[in-house]
Formats: structure tokens, C-alpha cells, sequence
């Protein structure tokens, strides 16, 4: 005979009927047997249930004549148990895997108890989890649960003599799992609690519970039931209506939040929430220009209606595109230096750039009519400071950090888990799990969890898990390889009734590649020229107080494996940690042997030694070498040499010269953060 009898009524549940089924089979106590009892409904319930007993033996499946109600379906499961011990599962809640086993381990350690309970995790609907846990008491008297009902009936687990002796009233308009739980406390002293959520409970939207005001209506006719005198059902009553505000408030928080969660709803978000700082830049500049420079005797003329609309329309539309280059809304995840010289950066750019504007409108002579605009400068740093703050402090409490697992293979996981731990505010690394545990074993790892990232492993194993994440819902993050770099960059070709990709190695457009040996052109000798009295400094420095020579040069591989010298002063300490030792590398960039952004030119030795175990690492020959570059902004290069392959092959199959810009004003902000260890 069983030692459990698990006891699931079922009605038109034939949406959430597997998960509750699946979460009884994967129960570490086996000792059991599941009576699932069809109260007449009206999809296929019965015929899953039918398919499911014969899959194991242990279910026995039931039918009623006429729709009964839970209450009537529980007692007909009762007097059909041959267990010792009742437990019920509605056929929309879960249980945690160890839920049986640590209800039974109290027992052990108090043989007098008769009726156990557990506390409850919350999930939508749609099976999305919300962060609240109903936490319980070790035990509860009657009196106790009198004024909250903290027993839920998919939690118990009680004696099959005190069901049988106190079965649910089977009477409309009230509670009856809260009535039964009232009358078998009458016999025995207290109820015992597990204080961990080993019951999933699922907020579902045809809920009788979820209409609040019946709630009420039929706890008090509980209280009747139960013959509890009219004051103590008074003071009950409060005592229930407090608790359930508390709950019920906090629940309604932590459903919003999860909305807010969803991906559309981030961005959306965010949206809002640069759209803010976007009025209130524009309004501090607004501010300075009606009560600064509208004058006539100041600007030259006077501006109306539309000269308003053009002027801060500009303004906006400039603060958008140098923010944007500079990364000065994308705050959530940065480090705090990166945050305030994104905001330093935008802030003298775009108002530096306004004040030429109205300089060459108003005719001003150098600096003049300078101190309204450093104002707004200054006030807008401080606002976008503030804003920053403002919005990771929202961000981080509307989207916590995800609990990952991490499952990975042969190759050391200790960078990725260096990563996300520097990440923190983003993800969490709740467990780590290697293939080498199995296929179903991690597939239950994952069940516990709400994040997957998956490190290296065949891509038979890959598809595997990415399948089985989107299956089950869960999120899943995959190290990206350079086939998957390849096929983001390819092109789709419709061929009859299929779809297919186009790769090509093609490199660089001929139009791309003059706009961009034009820009280079351009550039390094802007830099040149407006850099030429440090370029001395530094030369009389190295060559006259060190009494050493100026230059060095490392033969180093570009475009198509062409050798070349690359040019850096002969620094030491300062010179190299603010990576003016590089500045000679323009005279290579104007000689045509390097490009501003490109892949770091590796030396002739590494790229020798690099391409035995990394065969693909040809493939960043087909751009020219860069002074800085997409790995060196992003990586810092202190990244493994495989990460740093596949972000300078990202750059080159998705190349674009607004890819370029924003790889220049970030290496801006890279020049002034602190290196990583």
C-alpha cells in the first residue's frame, strides 16, 4: 500500500494539468499513488488523464456521474485513498520536487503531528513567476488561523483518518478547504509548517478567490460554519481584511512588476524614460534662451513662434544623436565612470556646438555671451547625472538581476563567471551544472531556474537545450560562435515555397572602402596636426630626459596578411596607461597600412602562434589593422583571444561607418576608465 494518496480534483484543466502532473512524477519521495478525479469536464481532460495512467501505474484515474464541485470531488478521492496520508494537488498548482520528501522529514523529527503545510511561490497564468513567497509558521493553532488563513489545500498533507472523520462541507458560499483546516484544529492542538515555497500556486484568471469581495462574504460565512462567536468573527474579520490588503497589495506590486518585466514593457521603459531627459535638457537650454539670448541687441534679431520650434527642435535632435553616439542613455548596465563621462561628453559637445551656432548667428566675438550656455552645460550634466541614478534605482527594483544557471562543458567557465559577476546588477549565477550530469538531470536544474546560459558544447547538444528552454519558457543565453556571427550578417533568399541564406566573403564595398580610406585620410592628420606640439613634447622627453630612443616598431600583420612596421613612442608607465605611446600609429594610418577602427594589429610571432589553435583567425585579415576597434571598446581586450575573434569578425560582417563613429566616442570614454584586472 502507498504510504501517500495524492488526491487532484479536475475540472476543464486540461491547460495546466501536465505541469501539475509532472511536478507530482519528479517528486524525490516515490511512495505514492495519484487519484485524478474528472468532475465532468467539458475538454479533453479525462482523455489526458487516461494517457497518463497508462504511463505509470501508480495513477488511477476517476470520473463523477454530474459535476460535483471540488469539495465533493476531494471527499469521493478521500474514501477512494488507500494511503495513510492525504495530500492534495489542484489540478492548476505544482509542487516543488522535494516537497513530500521534507514534509515527511518533520514528521520524523515531531511523530505527534497529524497536519503539515507548506508555504507558496506565486506564477501567473501564463507560468510566469512573481517574485513573492508566502512565508508560514513553524505551526498554527486554531485561534491563530482564525485571523489568516495561511494553509493553502495544495500545501497539506494530513492523516487520512482525520479526512475521513472531517471531510470538506460541500455547501456553497464558503471556504471549504479554510472550514475543514478550522474543524480538524478543534481535535488536534496545531498544524505543523514547512517555511519554504514547496507549492507552486497559480494566480489563475477564473479564480472564485481572485473576486475579493465574495472572498470576504464567504470567509465570513466560514467563520459561521465554524461557530465562531459574533465578536470574535468580528475581530476575525479585521484581522483577515488587514492581512489580505497586505497580500493581496504586495501581490499586485510584484504583478506589475512582472508586466513591467516583459521585454516589450522594458523598452518601453526606457523609452519614457530618455524621452524625460531629452524634455528636461531642452527645457534648461529653453530657459537660457528666452531669458539670455532673445534679444535682439544680443542674437541680431528677434525669433517668433517657428524660429522657437527650429531652434529647439535643433537642439533636441542633437542632444539625440551625440547621446546616442556616446551611449548617454544606455546607463542600466554601465559602470559609473562610463555613465558620467557618456553624460560629460554629450553635455559639452552638443552645447559647445550650440554656442558656435548662435555665435555665427549673433556675430559674437570669441567667448562672448559664453556664460548662459556653460550654465546649461553644467546644469545638464547634473540632471543627466541625477536621471542615471534615477532610473537604475527604478530599473533595478522593476527588473531584478536573473538567477542563471550555467551550464558548460570541457572549457573553463571562469571568465564568463568573472563577467557575470561584474554584472551583478544584471545576473545572478545561481548554480553551475556540467554535461557531463546528463541530459535529465540538467533538464531538471534548469525547471528550478529562470535563467539558462549556455557555455561551450556541440551544437547537437546546443539545440538540445535551446529547445528545451523555449519549450518550457525559460530564458536562455548562448555564447555566440562565428557560424552564428555569419548567419546574422547573411542575406535571405526566397527560392520557391523556401527560405534560404546567402553567406559571402566579399569584405568591404568599393564605396565603403574609399569613404573610409577618405575618413582615415582626414582624420590622422587633423589629429596630427592639432597633437603636433605634443608630439614634440614627448619626442624631446623620450630622446633628452630619458636619453633613449623615440620610436619602436613591431612588424605586424594587416589587409590580407601584408606585413608592415607599426610605429609607437618608446614609453614607459604614464605614456602607456594613457596610450599616448600610440600616437605615432597615425603616420601608419596616413601611409595606408592601417585604418583608424579595425581589428588590433597582431604581430607576425603572435599571429603565427595564434593561428595553430584558432584556424578561422585569418578571417580579421580582411580589414586593415585599427588604432582602436570594436574588441578593444567592448572586450578591453582582456578578453580570451577566441572572444576577441569573434567581436573584431562582428565588426567586419557588420560593417557600417556609423559603426565606426560609435566605435570612436567610445574609445573617448575607454581612454579614461579604470583598466580591468
Amino acid at each position: 500500500m502507498p504510504k501517500i494518496s495524492i488526491i487532484t480534483p479536475a475540472y476543464n484543466c486540461e491547460k495546466y494539468l501536465p505541469d501539475a502532473v509532472k511536478s507530482v512524477l519528479s517528486q524525490t519521495f516515490t511512495d505514492w499513488e495519484l487519484l485524478m478525479i474528472d468532475d465532468c469536464s467539458k475538454d479533453n481532460t479525462y482523455r489526458y488523464m487516461k494517457k497518463l495512467a497508462e504511463k505509470d501505474k501508480r495513477i488511477r484515474i476517476f470520473q463523477n456521474k454530474v459535476n460535483s464541485g471540488s469539495a465533493a470531488t476531494r471527499n469521493y478521492g478521500v474514501r477512494l485513498a488507500r494511503g495513510e496520508w492525504i495530500a492534495f494537488l489542484d489540478g492548476d498548482d505544482l509542487w516543488r520536487e522535494d516537497k513530500l520528501e521534507k514534509q515527511l522529514a518533520v514528521i520524523e523529527r515531531n511523530p505527534e503531528a497529524e497536519f503539515l503545510f507548506t508555504g507558496s511561490a506565486f506564477i501567473e497564468d501564463d507560468g510566469m513567476t512573481i517574485a513573492h513567497v508566502l512565508h508560514v509558521p513553524e505551526h498554527v493553532s486554531r485561534r491563530k488561523l482564525l485571523g489568516q488563513n495561511v494553509i493553502s489545500c495544495s500545501s497539506v498533507l494530513i492523516r487520512r483518518e482525520l479526512m475521513l472523520e472531517f471531510p470538506m462541507p460541500e455547501e456553497e458560499g464558503i471556504h471549504e478547504d479554510f472550514a475543514t483546516w478550522l474543524a480538524i484544529l478543534e481535535k488536534v492542538p496545531r498544524a505543523y509548517g514547512v517555511d519554504e515555497p514547496l507549492l507552486i500556486y497559480r494566480k489563475a484568471l477564473a479564480s472564485k478567490s481572485g473576486k475579493k469581495g465574495k472572498s470576504a462574504q464567504m470567509n465570513w460565512q466560514t467563520y459561521i460554519k465554524a461557530g465562531v462567536p459574533l465578536k470574535q468573527r468580528i475581530f476575525c474579520m479585521a484581522s483577515y481584511t488587514f492581512h489580505g490588503l497586505c497580500k493581496y497589495s504586495l501581490l499586485w506590486w510584484r504583478s506589475y512588476r512582472l508586466m513591467m518585466g516583459k521585454e516589450r514593457f522594458k523598452k518601453l521603459f526606457l523609452m519614457l524614460m530618455t524621452a524625460l531627459l531629452l524634455f528636461l535638457w531642452t527645457w534648461t537650454f529653453s530657459r537660457a534662451w528666452f531669458e539670455q539670448y532673445n534679444f535682439k541687441r544680443i542674437i541680431g534679431r528677434r525669433y517668433y513662434f517657428w524660429g522657437y520650434v527650429a531652434l529647439l527642435s535643433l537642439y533636441l535632435a542633437l542632444n539625440m544623436l551625440v547621446g546616442k553616439v556616446f551611449s548617454a542613455f544606455r546607463v542600466i548596465h554601465q559602470q559609473y565612470v562610463e555613465v558620467i563621462l557618456s553624460h560629460a561628453y554629450t553635455a559639452v559637445l552638443v552645447n559647445g556646438g550650440t554656442y558656435l551656432e548662435l555665435a555665427l548667428i549673433g556675430r559674437w566675438k570669441f567667448m562672448e555671451h559664453i556664460t548662459p550656455m556653460l550654465a546649461v552645460a553644467l546644469l545638464n550634466f547634473l540632471i543627466g547625472i541625477v536621471w542615471s541614478v534615477v532610473v537604475r534605482w527604478l530599473y533595478g527594483n522593476i527588473y531584478p538581476a536573473h538567477e542563471v544557471l550555467l551550464i558548460y562543458g570541457k572549457q573553463s567557465t571562469a571568465p564568463l563567471e568573472a563577467e557575470l559577476q561584474r554584472r551583478s546588477g544584471r545576473y545572478h549565477l545561481g548554480a553551475r551544472i556540467s554535461l557531463e550530469e546528463g541530459r535529465e538531470q540538467i533538464a531538471r536544474e534548469i525547471m528550478r531556474h529562470e535563467s539558462v546560459m549556455l557555455g561551450d558544447m556541440s551544437a547537437e547538444d546546443r539545440e538540445f537545450y535551446i529547445r528545451f528552454c523555449y519549450e518550457n519558457k525559460k530564458r536562455c543565453y548562448c555564447q555566440t560562435s562565428l557560424s552564428d556571427i555569419m548567419l546574422m550578417s547573411s542575406e535571405k533568399v526566397s527560392l520557391s515555397d523556401m527560405t534560404l541564406q546567402l553567406f559571402r566573403n566579399c569584405g568591404l564595398t568599393v564605396e565603403q572602402r574609399m569613404a573610409k580610406r577618405i575618413f582615415d585620410i582626414c582624420f590622422s592628420a587633423l589629429v596630427m596636426v592639432l597633437l603636433s606640439w605634443l608630439y614634440l613634447l614627448i619626442a624631446f622627453y623620450i630622446k633628452v630626459v630619458r636619453r633613449d630612443s623615440v620610436l619602436i616598431k613591431r612588424e605586424c600583420l594587416t589587409k590580407d596578411g601584408k606585413h608592415f612596421f607599426q610605429y609607437k613612442f618608446n614609453g614607459r608607465h604614464l605614456l602607456i596607461a594613457t596610450h599616448l605611446d600610440e600616437l605615432p600609429q597615425f603616420f601608419n594610418i596616413l601611409r595606408g597600412d592601417m585604418s583608424v577602427v579595425g581589428p588590433y594589429p597582431e604581430t607576425v610571432e603572435n599571429a603565427v602562434k595564434y593561428g595553430k589553435n584558432h584556424p578561422e583567425y585569418s578571417y580579421r585579415l580582411s580589414v586593415k589593422a585599427g588604432l582602436t576597434g570594436y574588441a578593444k571598446v567592448h572586450g578591453k581586450y582582456s578578453s580570451s583571444r577566441s572572444n576577441r575573434l569573434k567581436m573584431d569578425f562582428y565588426y567586419i560582417q557588420n560593417y557600417s561607418f556609423a559603426m565606426d563613429l560609435g566605435i570612436l566616442a567610445a574609445t573617448l570614454k575607454v581612454l579614461f576608465e579604470p583598466k580591468r584586472k
